[in-house]
């Protein structure tokens, strides 16, 4: 049978109740069927007590989501067309039990005989072996009936010829029944295959949603629920999160996060190997499709990594480090001159940063930042960004301003340059990146 998948459901996590929107859970479903919810996990059918309602098992383990996909497919030993067809030939039997009766219609003083012995005889229907015992009962039954014993023996005859032929229907329908079980193996394979292939539709290669990064301690982070795709197409849901301690980190450097399956369980890597981008905004480790970039870990010289934070809705990257206004993060201290010089974020930002957080502090002149390309003197025509003025210097006070200095499209952001306008007395600025919005 094809999956159900009309309408929508609202679910909640933690809890076997799943609600559907324009749904006919009753016609398209059994107890015992796959449900399929928004997180793309499976669950067992435990009740359906209405078009609308039904519950699940076990309790519901993704986000709460309303009008949310889903699927019900059926499971192995479970075929309503087969049981359909079963019930249908279970009436005919009936129905042709019934006839018996017309054959003991002249025996009006046997009828409770005849009865009861239909009744032997839709037992025999089911074990042959009992049509000895049902006979027996039917003779029983003829003796008392005056004047109609010989009808009621004509009947139970019928009844015996009836039951030979019942005992060969069994035969053939347990050889059906036999069929029925091997197409429901192949029926379940492809259901497994199919099952796959739909886990990978209505997703770019590029898609990546949730799997938010958290700082734990110096050696270990966690990465939260989500999923992302490999540039294969192949999608890896994370339903846990995913903790990592005793972390092997790259000291004073970085130490890229990849997401990968590890025997099909999720799974992460840590690797110096730079991320490269393979689609759209996506990235992946450099020479393997199958680690999927997720972020990168700054540490120290000891290999110990810089406090953070990760905003997965920005994809934004916020030091938290307590010496954050000392070097990696200073880039330039008590800058006062005029001509350009080229400033690097590299050691504190990975090179698929988008944005750059800085902070400017104490510009009594105009500062200005500009690309590499843009490596002239500045003037009104060719910067990007300029912070502070000349009105803002009075005796000297600390002036400090939050700069997001950003990447133009298809340029590498590794460095950018710096100067103060104008021979203003006194002119001196500090620059340090507190974070970085990225790509992955």
């Amino acid at each position: 049978m094809s999956w159900y998948k009309t309408g929508s459901v609202s679910v909640v996590q933690n809890s076997n109740a799943v609600i559907g929107a324009g749904t006919a859970f009753i016609a398209n479903g059994r107890v015992g069927d796959a449900f399929q919810g928004p997180d793309g996990d499976w669950y067992e059918v435990t009740n359906i007590a209405s078009d609308a309602a039904m519950s699940i098992a076990p309790n519901y383990r993704g986000a709460t989501t309303s009008a949310g996909f889903y699927a019900l497919a059926p499971m192995q030993g479970y075929n309503k067309d087969t049981a359909d067809a079963l019930r249908a030939a279970s009436l005919q039997v009936g129905d042709a039990l019934d006839g018996l009766e017309e054959s003991v219609t002249e025996a009006s003083q046997s009828a409770a005989a005849a009865l009861t012995y239909k009744n032997a005889a839709a037992t025999s229907e089911t074990n042959a072996g009992n049509s000895a015992s049902a006979a027996l009962i039917s003779k029983n039954s003829a003796v008392t009936s005056e004047g109609h014993a010989a009808d009621s023996a004509a009947a139970a005859l019928a009844s015996k010829n009836a039951a030979a032929a019942s005992e060969t229907n069994a035969g053939a329908s347990a050889a059906d029944a036999l069929s029925s079980k091997n197409a429901a193996a192949v029926s379940e394979t492809n259901a497994a295959a199919s099952a796959a292939t739909a886990a990978n539709l209505g997703v770019g290669k590029g898609y990546i949603e949730g799997l938010q990064m958290s700082f734990q301690s110096a050696r270990a982070i966690t990465v939260g629920p989500g999923v992302a795709c490999l540039p294969s197409g192949t999608r890896i849901v994370v339903g846990a999160d995913i903790v990592k301690t005793a972390i092997t980190l790259t000291a004073s450097g970085f130490t890229h996060v990849y997401l990968y399956l590890n025997a099909g369980v999720p799974d992460l890597e840590f690797s110096s190997a730079a991320p490269v981008k393979y689609n759209g905004t996506a990235y992946q480790k450099t020479g393997d499709a199958s680690r999927r970039y997720l972020g990168s870990l700054l540490a120290n010289s000891s290999s110990n990594m810089y406090r953070w934070r990760h905003d997965v809705a920005k994809n934004r990257i916020t030091y938290t480090q307590a010496a954050s206004t000392t070097a990696p993060f200073l880039l330039v201290t008590q800058w006062g001159a005029t001509t350009y010089s080229p400033v690097s974020p590299a050691p504190v930002a990975p090179v698929q940063t988008a944005t750059h957080l800085l902070t400017v502090t104490n510009v009594i002149s105009l500062a200005y930042y500009f690309l590499p390309e843009q490596q002239s003197s500045p003037t009104a025509g060719n910067f990007m960004q300029v912070v502070g003025s000349q009105s803002n210097a009075v005796n000297n006070a600390l002036i400090s301003h939050e700069v997001e200095l950003s990447r133009e499209p298809g340029l590498t952001f590794s460095q950018f340059g710096v100067a103060v306008q104008g021979g203003v007395s006194g002119a001196q600025m500090s620059m340090f990146v507190y974070g970085y919005t990225y790509e992955r």
